[in-house]
């Protein structure tokens, strides 16, 4: 039996991290390709559970198929929670970097640069900036390159720059104090996320905290003499309460996590 668990365990992450891996892969390719694969990790959280469950039914019966659904769905849970943590994380390394090269690029701005030298010298510092320099060098749209990058989850502060880049090519104003403004205004929003991040992490973990709470509760169980894996593997209303109670712990996180979205959102 722990070895169908595994199986099941593995297979759900499989079937969760073969998606992405397959995206990255593809990521030259078309955005087709790209949508049939988060369209696959919509639906991969439950077909691991369902593979899972079918698994141990074969296996092992009703007991087999309930101890494996307890056992992937802790898996799922948690490898969904870390691919969102894991996007959030890197969000946010892509807003720093977009605040990085506004105050690079309003610098050199305010010391005497003209746009298309302090684009190229900031693009050395800030990579972020490179295919907005490259497309400058062989006389492309900055703008629309920029708020194309923009549309990328962290980087919509790009957006404004482009938007700031064509409306200063097109009337001559300058840029300088629009993005002294863009710079203060970024910052001021990554402050703001700091602070919600570590309110919210509080929350966060003890809504972890509790799903685990289960285990300390049948690690109880034992120590007063009973014996609460028999009954939760060797019973219907035992393998209904095993199910049941995991997909309720599980739920919980993905709610907490939910709730604490709403509040950084």
């Amino acid at each position: 039996m722990n070895l169908l668990a595994a199986f099941a365990a593995g297979l759900a992450c499989w079937v969760l991290l073969g998606p992405d891996r397959a995206r990255r892969l593809s990521e030259p390719g078309a955005a087709v390709l790209r949508g049939d694969a988060r369209r696959l990790r919509l639906v991969a959280p439950g077909l691991a559970v369902a593979v899972g469950g079918v698994v141990g039914w074969l296996v092992g019966g009703a007991a087999g198929a309930a101890i494996a659904v307890a056992t992937v769905l802790p898996g799922v849970t948690a490898v969904v929670v870390w691919r969102h943590h894991r996007k959030r994380a890197d969000a946010e390394i892509q807003a720093k970097e977009v605040l990085g090269a506004c105050q690079l690029l309003a610098g050199l701005l305010r010391v005497g640069h003209v746009p298309a030298a302090a684009l190229r010298t900031a693009a050395q510092d800030a990579p972020i900036l490179a295919e907005a320099a490259a497309s400058l060098q062989i006389g492309g749209p900055v703008g629309s390159v920029l708020r194309r990058q923009g549309a990328t989850e962290g980087r919509s502060g790009l957006v404004e720059l482009g938007v700031a880049w064509d409306v200063a090519e097109r009337t001559g104003a300058s840029l300088t104090a629009t993005l002294d403004a863009l710079a203060e205004r970024l910052a001021a929003r990554q402050a703001v996320r700091n602070v919600v991040a570590a309110e919210l992490s509080a929350p966060r973990a003890t809504g972890r905290l509790l799903a685990v709470l289960p285990v300390a509760g049948v690690l109880l169980g034992y120590s007063f003499g009973g014996d609460p894996l028999s009954f939760l593997g060797g019973s219907l209303p035992g393998q209904l309460s095993l199910v049941v109670g995991v997909a309720l712990g599980c739920a919980g996180v993905f709610w907490t996590e939910r709730i604490a979205d709403a509040g950084s959102g």
